[in-house]
């Protein structure tokens, strides 16, 4: 016992204090640093062994201070993304579930994966003519006032912009361009005229066929023989009394323009599409919750049934000289 008494002398206990106030950061002034030294050398010097020198040298090696970080929202970002530099996952959007579909003969089908330039739309068609859609602008004001421009998605997906809308406020006297007539861009027959669906509101589709059409245009937009131009007006105020299989003529009034379907600003939604001759729809429609069967099959198959291939309108409406 008394030699176990003897040995623990040797382990000297003290008050860490000392050693804690020889730890300096990065900055301290030396004045600081070398008054900390000095005070312990002294203290140590008076009541502890020379093995405490050791501690001390190797305790006050510089303490890097912590960089500063800018302070950001993390949200769900965990602890571990944080300290390593792991990116944090962007969150993935859900695509609302469409129904399966079977196009057409490979006849009748267009090919989904042609794409349409400006370049090859001839600029002088001689047995055609193209109107504006809306009655008191002229086609050379239309690029003015396009408030979501023409962005097509991948083929056969829902999403990005598969016409083009017009829209503006306060344009000379008017406040809005909302009941601003909208009138037929190309001649043809009613292929659907349809009140209060979604997402499109109250439409009109007009069928213009491939013997009306110059054939320059038939080359240019890959109509194959027997194939048509589509047109749809979408969003107009009131239900359009034009009948389905009736003919219209091009600059002939359909409506004017509203904000029905889903529309949270007054515009005009327009489309146009080649398609195979012929087809009509007595209903249009996939969002809503009563939407039958026959709606969400007639919606995909004008949509992204790979039918009816889509292409930038303002290549027609900018293309020729009209009213």
């Amino acid at each position: 016992m008394a030699a176990t008494d003897q040995n623990r002398r040797h382990y000297t206990h003290f008050d860490p204090v000392i050693i804690n106030s020889c730890r300096y950061r990065e900055g301290d002034s030396r004045t600081q640093l070398a008054y900390g030294y000095k005070w312990f050398l002294l203290q140590a010097l008076k009541k502890y062994s020379v093995t405490l020198l050791v501690i001390f040298l190797t305790s006050c090696s510089p303490v890097k201070s912590s960089p500063v970080v800018d302070t950001v929202v993390l949200g769900e970002a965990s602890a571990a993304q944080i300290l390593t530099g792991t990116p944090r996952p962007l969150p993935t959007s859900t695509e609302l579930p469409l129904p399966s579909h079977t196009p057409l003969s490979a006849t009748a089908a267009i090919d989904a994966t042609s794409v349409i330039s400006a370049a090859t739309i001839p600029t002088q068609p001689a047995d055609i003519r193209v109107c504006t859609p809306l009655t008191i602008h002229p086609l050379e004001e239309l690029p003015e006032f396009i408030s979501d421009p023409y962005r097509p998605p991948p083929p056969g997906k829902e999403q990005r912009h598969h016409g083009v809308d017009f829209s503006y406020y306060r344009r000379g006297e008017r406040l809005s361009i909302q009941g601003v007539g909208v009138q037929v861009v190309l001649p043809g027959i009613v292929s659907a005229s349809l009140g209060d669906t979604f997402p499109y509101g109250n439409l009109v589709i007009i069928e213009t066929p491939f013997a009306t059409l110059p054939a320059g245009w038939v080359g240019s937009l890959q109509i194959p023989p027997g194939g048509s131009i589509y047109t749809l007006y979408a969003h107009m105020e009131a239900p359009p009394e034009v009948k389905l299989d009736e003919w219209v003529d091009a600059c002939q009034l359909l409506g004017t323009v509203g904000l029905s379907g889903n529309a949270a600003e007054p515009h005009l939604h327009l489309e146009m599409r080649v398609g195979p001759a012929g087809v009509s729809f007595s209903s249009l429609g996939f969002y809503k919750a009563d939407d039958t069967a026959e709606e969400r099959s007639n919606y995909i198959r004008w949509r992204t049934g790979g039918e009816f291939l889509h292409f930038d309108p303002m290549l027609v409406l900018t293309g020729f000289n009209g009213d």
